[in-house]
């Protein structure tokens, strides 16, 4: 299915992009992560097994990010972007009233700033007939959630990026992945407590009874890596909660 095709999965070292990762590597891939933590980098290479190489990248530095491509001396058929930190979002989730701007603001540099300018300098290493999967969320365009005003408008500007994107570099491929929520590393910012009671809210208005599973998500993206006729589109994948 992706039988030596060349995968860069930026945000890699855990949750979605790990399990996406190892996805990968499952399909034949040869498989690159990248993220901030040099030791998160390495303990997740070697759990997503093949041959997994890991690469330290912020993103939110646009220099180190372009130099980064331009060190690439192979093109890459496909680029995943999952990269968000667990104190962004947890920082994001209030009131409009209660919110920091600063808060915000940090959330959108981390989530939709950082995939643009790895689009921007990423494009030119994606193969003629290459895909990008940017990741969006739940409380996107159409789902609400309480306190969730910042991450919502946020999501709302990754999706709408990737669809106008796929027309500028068409016939490269560019999806969306809309995730529900998720049991990753992204809420350990929160409370035991507080985490526990989210994720048990969000079960009872899911359709399947459950959060979701960062397998789950890896099996979508593995499928947008592979379906050669989607594009300009964005997946919901949140369990059938209304």
């Amino acid at each position: 299915m992706l039988a030596d095709q060349r995968i860069l999965v930026i945000g890699g070292s855990s949750g979605m992009g790990l399990a996406i990762a190892r996805a990968a590597v499952a399909a034949g891939a040869r498989v690159m992560i990248a993220a901030r933590d040099e030791a998160r980098l390495a303990r997740a290479a070697a759990q997503a097994g093949g041959a997994t190489t890991p690469h330290r990248l912020d993103i939110t530095d646009e220099r180190a990010v372009a130099a980064f491509f331009d060190s690439m001396d192979h093109p890459i058929d496909h680029l995943v972007v999952t990269a968000h930190a667990s104190s962004v979002v947890t920082g994001a989730i209030d009131t409009l009233a209660g919110m920091s701007i600063a808060a915000a603001r940090a959330f959108m540099e981390t989530k939709f700033w950082g995939p643009f300018v790895v689009a921007k300098h990423g494009q030119r290493k994606l193969a003629p007939r290459g895909s990008i999967v940017l990741f969006s969320g739940a409380a996107g365009t159409r789902k609400l959630l309480p306190h969730h005003t910042a991450i919502g408008a946020t999501n709302g500007a990754v999706e709408a990026f990737a669809r106008q994107l796929a027309r500028e570099i068409a016939p490269r491929r560019v999806n969306v992945i809309a995730a529900g929520l998720v049991r990753t590393p992204a809420y350990d910012g929160l409370s035991e407590a507080a985490r526990e009671r989210m994720y048990a809210d969000y079960a009872t208005t899911s359709l399947v009874g459950r959060v979701g599973r960062p397998e789950d998500i890896a099996e979508a993206a593995v499928y947008l890596m592979s379906n050669t006729y989607v594009t300009g589109q964005v997946h919901e994948i949140d369990g059938g909660r209304p």
